[in-house]
């Protein structure tokens, strides 16, 4: 096998293929990724039996063949050689010589037989969806699902189709982010999609300007573009009925400057215990007090004007949650709605649009 490719090219393909290959792997062949070469083009592949992503770039082939490498070292590799043109050649010892210049290096590959078969997805029904909606989407939901891997069926994000419209749902069991747009998705979908691939699919779908093909088969997500293909593991599981906390009738109201929350929430939040980051929150006439005592480390008090004609309302909660609610929201101000003790804080953009999040308050 040799070829000849510019290096830019060959790095912009493995900086997406690398966060893919499993590092502490029994399989050694998952941390190397697959190089395939025939006619034109040069096709490569990794995965970790949980994602996949197979890409290809046109190069120069000398001679056809395929070959897996070690995908961490061939990238530093790759990413420290001069610009211009590298030439790769590999022999029948499955190791791997790269040249670019006066620069040369020797690198051992594995058997490409040994590397996880594709599946064939040519006959998959999609649906073209635009990519930029996507990724907002992802945006928007991702950073509420679990971490909590014990909880499998909370580690991921709820696609849900519904007439016209889809939801993305995520939700750790102590916070909720919902949005609903117009994304176009295969009818009647309901499909779990675990939070670790969509961080690597929002990852490759950075900077694409084209729309892509979005589609599901009974086990994997699977997204198309016109020279590359993305596999996600879907979660076996039943996603909680989120509905049941998101209150229906309407709270009070209270409209805050996003920004000054923020920053209010950061200092007080200094002094919160590792363990619980819980702060207390105190809503009065335009007045919004933030406090914090702790036995540890010591005392914290701010607060902020804002526009609130409701009842005083003092609530405990996590301060965390409610910045990463926040960092979210694009509008520079944001309305926090109150209804009844122990019931969910909703958090949403103003004015109103298409998502909105939701905080459980802690026992006091």
């Amino acid at each position: 096998m040799q070829f000849e490719m510019d290096k830019d090219t060959l790095v912009e393909g493995l900086s997406k293929l690398v966060p893919i290959t499993e590092k502490r792997s029994p399989l050694p062949i998952l941390s190397h990724v697959l190089m395939e070469l025939d006619g034109s083009n040069i096709t490569l592949t990794a995965t970790d039996l949980e994602v996949g992503l197979k890409t290809s770039f046109d190069c120069n082939i000398m001679e056809p063949g395929k070959i897996t490498v070690p995908a961490r070292k061939f990238f530093e590799i790759i990413k420290e050689l001069r610009s211009g043109p590298i030439v790769i050649t590999s022999n029948e010892r499955n190791r791997l010589s790269i040249v670019s210049g006066p620069s040369s290096f020797d690198l051992a590959g594995m058997d490409s037989a040994d590397f996880p078969a594709w599946p064939d997805y040519s006959s998959l029904e999609t649906s073209e969806t635009q990519t930029e909606t996507l990724i907002r989407m992802m945006d928007k939901t991702l950073f509420a699902a679990s971490n909590d891997e014990s909880r499998f069926n909370l580690n991921g994000v709820l696609f849900e189709r519904e007439n016209t419209k889809t939801k993305l749902v995520s939700t750790d069991g102590h916070r909720l982010a919902v949005i609903e747009t117009d994304l176009s998705l295969p009818d009647e979908t309901r499909i779990i999609a675990p939070k670790k691939g969509l961080v690597e699919l929002k990852r490759f779908l950075e900077n694409m300007k084209q729309n892509i093909l979005f589609g599901f088969e009974k086990k994997n997500l699977i997204v198309k573009t016109e020279r590359a293909m993305m596999t996600v593991r879907l979660i076996d599981g039943d996603y909680p009925d989120y509905n049941k906390v998101i209150p229906q009738t309407e709270g009070h109201k209270a409209f805050i400057d996003r920004n000054s929350f923020i920053q209010s929430l950061k200092r007080v939040g200094i002094l919160t215990s590792e363990r619980s980051r819980g702060i207390n929150i105190s809503l009065g006439k335009d007045e919004l007090k933030l406090s914090v005592s702790n036995p540890d480390l010591g005392s914290a008090e701010d607060s902020i004007t804002i526009e609130y004609k409701g009842d005083e309302v003092q609530i405990i909660i996590n301060v965390q949650y409610l910045l990463d609610a926040l960092n979210v929201i694009s509008s520079d101000m944001v309305s926090v709605e109150y209804h009844k003790e122990g019931a969910p804080i909703i958090i949403k953009p103003c004015p109103e649009q298409d998502y909105f999040n939701i905080v459980m308050p802690m026992r006091k």
